[in-house]
């Protein structure tokens, strides 16, 4: 016989006191209920919440659900949280097969290694500028004058985007993320528009972009149409926007919390050490590609009805115990299963190699240039975000020694 796991029964799901520290609650949730559903707070919806590492794995993986919001029941579409609905921006990734094969064969066949690697020298070259800005700076700011200019610099000049037009891509990029619904949909609409512009330039001009890369990929044996490109571009700039500026708060913060490890890791801060960061202080909690039950599923004696909305809790994944010996802390010479800050299986994040090259080139560059980097307030001051996906902060103030 099989239960559902009842609302009233949970410790509080996406309250404040959640956002300020998700991660007891998290604990809970993998121990005492590994498959609950909850009422969203935010939104008319019931979600079910899957926490454990391995089950998070399994799902990903799993064809009785599907990641297409075409499959999605009327009221998750209604619920606020299908982002770009109806606008293009759903053309891309969340898809299902045959049409998420196809894309991810496109893309993954254009984002190589070498390609990823010409890109190495743009992410220096911005680091250290913007860290010659901030040591100008009366009260620097890591997310403000670095986190988040690498990121929207990075990713505007990978997509061929020209310099001029990197602060409205910002500010786009911003608005997307917001709780407005409204203004988040009119941002995407804007950065859908401005692709789609820049699709007609790159036809008459091709460079080295991805952008450009894309085009020329998608007139091969496996054919992208100008929607998914234009789908496809959008949704790298904002997955490589956002996550890529927190994980860089967040990578310090733990690495400062825990300062046997940055002094065994800094200046030079290795691969191993960005792994062990991504997975202590990923900055995604909740993926935000929700999977739609195509028929019941039994896992550990409750049952995900036929029709569910099911999310992925990789925050809790990523510290669970059954995987990973004293989660909580940060151990940059951990080995063992790879984390799932990227996801895994089908949609395992694109875009993964190009976050992990600006995570160990930024870093490096940060502490080398401010070795002795420390918190601009009490550590006890730093307020997170409130997002029931993101992990992070909404600023980080630095002394820079």
């Amino acid at each position: 016989m099989t239960n559902a796991a009842k609302p009233s029964l949970l410790p509080e799901i996406f309250s404040l006191e959640y956002y300020a520290d998700p991660f007891p609650t998290l604990a809970w949730l993998r121990e005492h209920r590994p498959v609950a559903e909850v009422a969203l707070p935010f939104a008319d919806l019931d979600l079910w919440l899957v926490t454990r590492h391995d089950d998070v794995r399994a799902l990903s993986t799993d064809p009785r659900l599907s990641a297409d919001t075409r499959s999605a029941s009327d009221r998750f579409l209604a619920s606020g949280l299908a982002m770009g609905v109806g606008t293009g921006w759903e053309k891309a990734f969340v898809l299902d097969p045959p049409d998420h094969t196809r894309q991810r064969r496109v893309v993954g066949g254009t984002l190589t290694p070498r390609v990823i690697a010409g890109w190495e020298s743009v992410i220096a070259d911005t680091a250290a500028a913007l860290l010659d800005a901030m040591a100008q700076e009366d009260e620097p700011d890591l997310l403000r004058s670095f986190g988040y200019p690498l990121a929207i610099t990075t990713m505007g000049t990978v997509l061929g985007a020209p310099q001029s037009d990197h602060a409205r891509l910002r500010a786009w990029s911003d608005a997307a993320t917001s709780p407005d619904r409204a203004a988040s949909g009119a941002a995407l609409l804007a950065t859908l528009d401005y692709v789609r512009e820049q699709i007609g330039v790159k036809r008459g001009q091709r460079g080295d972009d991805l952008l450009s890369l894309l085009l020329r990929a998608s007139e091969g044996e496996d054919t992208l149409d100008e929607d998914e490109v234009c789908a496809v571009a959008a949704n790298l700039l904002g997955a490589g926007y956002d996550t890529t500026a927190n994980f860089f708060a967040n990578a310090v913060v733990a690495l400062l919390d825990y300062p046997d490890q940055l002094a065994a890791t800094a200046p030079d801060v290795s691969d191993r050490a960005v792994e062990e960061l991504l997975r202590h202080s990923g900055p995604v909690v909740l993926s935000p590609v929700f999977r739609f039950a195509f028929e019941p599923i039994e896992l550990h004696g409750t049952t995900i009805p036929q029709g569910a909305t099911v999310g992925l809790m990789v925050g809790a994944a990523n510290r669970d115990p059954a995987v990973y010996d004293d989660p909580d802390s940060v151990r940059i010479t951990r080995s063992g299963p790879p984390h799932v800050s990227f996801g895994h299986g089908p949609h395992h994040c694109v875009g993964a190699a190009l976050a992990r090259l600006q995570a160990r080139i930024g870093l490096t560059a940060l502490f080398s240039r401010f070795p002795d980097l420390g918190f601009g307030v009490d550590r006890s001051l730093l307020r997170q975000r409130i997002s029931p996906f993101m992990y992070g902060f909404d600023r980080l103030p630095v002394t820079l020694g």
